[in-house]
């Protein structure tokens, strides 16, 4: 059964392109992340892209608000000091 793993696949795609994408700024702090948005952006399902929003709010790239639904963090430079130590 591929299925697992392609759709692990598509995930971390997801990740990877959402996560540059924030690095970039193309991906703003405190923009709102539409699940439906961002999978018509990368062509591939929901699903995939839910498990990558999880893995960006686990990493604190992401977060979720009460009434906006997930948005871009802004992370101060003592947050980026802990996200690169917790990586290290």
């Amino acid at each position: 059964n591929t299925k697992p793993e392609s759709s692990n696949l598509l995930s971390d795609m997801a990740y990877e392109a959402m996560r540059s994408a924030i690095n970039r700024s193309d991906l703003k702090p405190g923009d709102r992340l539409s699940e439906y948005k961002l999978a018509e952006w990368l062509k591939i399902s929901r699903t995939p892209v839910r498990e990558a929003l999880r893995r960006l709010e686990n990493e604190g790239l992401v977060s979720s608000h009460p009434k906006r639904g997930l948005i871009v963090s802004s992370l101060d430079e003592s947050s980026l000091q802990e996200l690169f130590a917790a990586r290290g």
